[in-house]
C-alpha cells in the first residue's frame, strides 16, 4: 500500500516543525551525512579538534575535570594527537556519583540541563545531566544510522522497548500527536510479554507496516519466535530490524531474521553518551559514531592492539553541560581491522560481548524483561548498586549496596509492589544489604539474573 504522507512528511511537516522549534537536529545531520566518506586522516583531525574542544572546555568550567588534569601535571594544550588523552584516568560511574555536582560545567544550572539515570548492565544507578543541545543533536545520529536499515524520515517505524521515559509520547495529546504524525513512530513495551500483549503487537504491526522496528534484542528475539510459533504467514515486512540494549547472539539474530525476512543490524549505544556504533546491512563490523564518540579498548587502562578484548572507554564531543571523558562504560568488546566494503569510512568494532538482560518468568508464564527492575531504581540516590536475582518461580532475592550516607530505606516498599505487580502475588522479594556485589565469573556485572526457565 502506497504511503502517501511519506514524501510529504519528509519534505514539509519534519523540516518545518523542527525549524520552527528552533531545532538544528536536520541541519547536524547534514554536516555528519558529510563525514562518511572522509579519509582516515581528515576523520582523525576532525576527532582531534573535537576532543581539543571538550577537553579544553572541562578543563575550564568543570572543578572536578581541573582537579585531575592538575594532579596529573596535564594542561589541554598538551593534547597534540589523540593518544595523548590516555594521560587522564578513566571516568567510572562510582566517580560520576561521588562528585557529580563537579564534574558539572559551571556554565549551567541543573534546571538548565537534562537530568537522566542509567541502570545499564552493571546494576548502577547514575544519575546525570545532558545539555540540551547535545540532548537534541543525538537525534541527528540516530536518524543517520536508522537510513542503514532501509527507513528514512517521513516512513513510518516501530519501537519495542522498556523505558517509560523513551515511550513518553502516550503521556499527553502534543506528545502523542509529534510520535505518530511527526516522527511517525509507534511504540509496543517490552517490559511485559504475554502471548495476548504479542498477539497485539501482531495486530497493530500489521496495521501500520513500519519500515523498521528497533527494539531490544532479547524483546525482538522473544517476539519474533512468537511470530514463527503462531503467526509464521504474519504480513508484517519491514525494511530493516535494528537490535539495540542488549547483546544480539547469532541465534538470536538467526531468529529474528527468519521470522521479519530481512536483515537485523547490530547497535550498540549508552544513555549517557547515545549512539556509540552501528551495522550497516553488509554487516561486516559496527561502524563507530567517531564524529561524535572517541572509542578507546582499555586494559587495566592501558590501550590493547585492534582485535583484542578490552573495557570500552568513550569520549562524548558534545556533552558540554556535564563532560564524558573517557567513561567507562562497563562492557567489553573489541576494534576490528580494515573497514566495511560498504563504502563507508567510520571505523569499526566488534560486537560488544557482555551485554545482556534476562527475562524473569510471572508465576502466570508472562516474561518480565530484566530492564523494568532497572528502572525502579532510577534516581534513588541512596542506592549505590543492585542486583536481583529470580532464584525459582517464586523466589527473587535483592542484593542492595547502599551509598555511605543513606538514612532510609522507604524506596523498598515501592520496589517490592511494582515486583509483585508484575511477577504475581505469590512472590517472596527477599532483600539483603551487602558492602560488594562481585562480578560473574566471565567478570561482568550483572544487574539481573534470572535462573526460571522459560
Amino acid at each position: 500500500m502506497l504511503d502517501w504522507y511519506a514524501p510529504f512528511n519528509k519534505h514539509f511537516i519534519f523540516p518545518f516543525y523542527y525549524w520552527r522549534n528552533g531545532d538544528k537536529r536536520l541541519a547536524r545531520l547534514a554536516e555528519i551525512e558529510a563525514s562518511l566518506t572522509l579519509s582516515e586522516e581528515n576523520l582523525n583531525a576532525l576527532q582531534l579538534k573535537k576532543m581539543q574542544t571538550i577537553v579544553r572546555y572541562a578543563y575550564a568550567h568543570s572543578v572536578y575535570y581541573k582537579k585531575i588534569m592538575n594532579d596529573r601535571h596535564f594542561h589541554p594544550n598538551d593534547l597534540q594527537k589523540l593518544s595523548d588523552i590516555e594521560a587522564l584516568p578513566v571516568l567510572t560511574k562510582t566517580l560520576i556519583q561521588n562528585n557529580l555536582n563537579d564534574l558539572i560545567s559551571d556554565e549551567y544550572t541543573k534546571d538548565q540541563l537534562v537530568q537522566d539515570a542509567s541502570g545499564g548492565s552493571t546494576g548502577e544507578p547514575t544519575i546525570y545531566y545532558k545539555d540540551w543541545d547535545h540532548h537534541n543533536l543525538r537525534r541527528a545520529d540516530q536518524i543517520r544510522h536508522d537510513r542503514w536499515s532501509g527507513w528514512d524520515i517521513g516512513k513510518r517505524s516501530a519501537l519495542i522497548w522498556g523505558a517509560q521515559r523513551d515511550l513518553k509520547a502516550v503521556r499527553s495529546i502534543r506528545e502523542h500527536i509529534i510520535s505518530r504524525y511527526i516522527e511517525r513512530r509507534w511504540e509496543l513495551d517490552a517490559f511485559e510479554m504475554t502471548h495476548e500483549k504479542m498477539n497485539g503487537y501482531t495486530r497493530q504491526l500489521e496495521k501500520i507496516k513500519p519500515s523498521m522496528i528497533l527494539g531490544y534484542a532479547n524483546a525482538l528475539t522473544v517476539y519474533a519466535q512468537h511470530l514463527l510459533d503462531n503467526s509464521p504467514n504474519h504480513t508484517i515486512r519491514p525494511e530493516g530490524i535494528i537490535s539495540s540494549a542488549e547483546t544480539l547472539t547469532s541465534t538470536g539474530r538467526a531468529i529474528i531474521e527468519s521470522a521479519f525476512h530481512c536483515k537485523v543490524l547490530n547497535r550498540y549505544g549508552s544513555r549517557e553518551v547515545g549512539l556509540i556504533a552501528s551495522e550497516c546491512k553488509t554487516q561486516e563490523g559496527l561502524h563507530i559514531n567517531a564524529d561524535n564518540v572517541y572509542v578507546e579498548i582499555l586494559k587495566e587502562e592501558k590501550p590493547v592492539p585492534d582485535g583484542n578484548s578490552g573495557d570500552i572507554v568513550v569520549t562524548d564531543f558534545w556533552n558540554f553541560g556535564m563532560p564524558f571523558i573517557r567513561y567507562k562504560l562497563e562492557d567489553v568488546g573489541h576494534m576490528k581491522l580494515g573497514l566495511c566494503s560498504c563504502g563507508r569510512s567510520l571505523p569499526l568494532m566488534g560486537a560488544v560481548e557482555g551485554r545482556t538482560g534476562d527475562f524473569f518468568i510471572a508465576k502466570n508464564g508472562s516474561m518480565v524483561h530484566g530492564e523494568y527492575f532497572t528502572h525502579l531504581f532510577y534516581g534513588i540516590p541512596e542506592v549505590q548498586k543492585f542486583q536481583m536475582i529470580q532464584e525459582t518461580i517464586t523466589d527473587v532475592h535483592l542484593k542492595i549496596v547502599e551509598t555511605p550516607d543513606a538514612k532510609n530505606r522507604s524506596y523498598l516498599d515501592a520496589v517490592k509492589s511494582k515486583t509483585i505487580e508484575m511477577l504475581g502475588e505469590q512472590t517472596l522479594l527477599t532483600t539483603q544489604f551487602v558492602k560488594h556485589i562481585p562480578p560473574t565469573a566471565s567478570g561482568k556485572s550483572l544487574f539481573t539474573i534470572s535462573k526460571v526457565k522459560r
